[in-house]
């Protein structure tokens, strides 16, 4: 149940990397490092290398995952290291130790995202440049960890995830320009989430961008029609007119 709450509020994108698992977040939201669910070793700790190569201890196993100083007010004891209200600060490298087990080291990958609000039936762009001469790579857009489309900088030829059939393309000048911006078309109210663009390149991943979308009610709807419909009185009649007339008429002859 806690594992389904936390999917509610975060994007994360675990990758598998050469010596270590990738894991993306978006600045702001609450991140869990995995691999700590499945350590149970008591005194096993999850460690940040700081810039310079210096590290600092994040949380430490006892009968749970405690925080350690400065991690506090962000963290809760659990049963697996989950980090509150991230920041870029936390970007980095972390090591977990548990036990005899070789040292696993986990990438957290902190990215500040635009966010976009698109009426269902609409079509919504993601913005994205890249340097396309020579054509090395694959660009990518996934959705909650999900593909939606993909196109090999080489060959020219593209992917779509399910669900995103025929709804997805880029300019079919990309490669002259490098202007990679991803048309959806038809949004649904399904679409909404958080998008992720970047280029894969010899197993690594750059140029990496968030998009949170989602998706507003339709334009033209009845309900849209409903709340933009103003109320105004009927027009007055030609007697009721008349009638307001005279009696102002007959106001202004008392007063005078």
């Amino acid at each position: 149940m806690a594992a389904h709450t936390l999917r509610m509020f975060l994007l994360i994108v675990h990758l598998p990397l050469v010596g270590g698992l990738a894991v993306d977040t978006i600045s702001g939201d609450r991140v869990q490092f995995p691999e700590t669910e499945q350590c149970r070793e008591r005194g096993a700790t999850l460690q940040h290398t700081l810039t310079g190569g210096s590290s600092q201890t994040v949380a430490r196993l006892e009968d749970v995952w405690k925080p350690a100083a400065g991690y506090k007010d962000r963290m809760s004891p659990n049963e697996s290291v989950v980090l509150n209200r991230t920041n870029i600060n936390d970007q980095g490298l972390y090591g977990l130790t548990c036990g005899s087990e070789q040292e696993k080291r986990i990438h957290l990958n902190v990215i500040t995202s635009s966010e976009k609000s698109v009426p269902e039936g609409q079509a919504a762009g993601f913005g994205f440049h890249y340097f396309t001469a020579g054509g090395l790579g694959r660009y990518r857009v996934e959705r909650n960890t999900q593909l939606v489309f993909e196109l090999d900088l080489s060959s020219g030829s593209t992917s779509q995830g399910s669900g995103f059939e025929n709804r997805t393309s880029v300019a079919p000048h990309w490669r002259s320009d490098g202007d990679l911006t991803l048309t959806l078309q038809g949004v649904k109210p399904e679409d909404r989430g958080d998008y992720f663009l970047y280029i894969l390149k010899d197993r690594k991943r750059g140029h990496l961008q968030a998009v949170r979308m989602r998706v507003s009610p339709a334009l033209n709807t009845p309900e849209e029609r409903n709340r933009e419909q103003i109320t105004c009185p009927p027009p007055a009649t030609m007697r009721e007119y008349n009638t307001t007339n005279i009696d102002y008429k007959m106001q202004l002859m008392e007063t005078s």
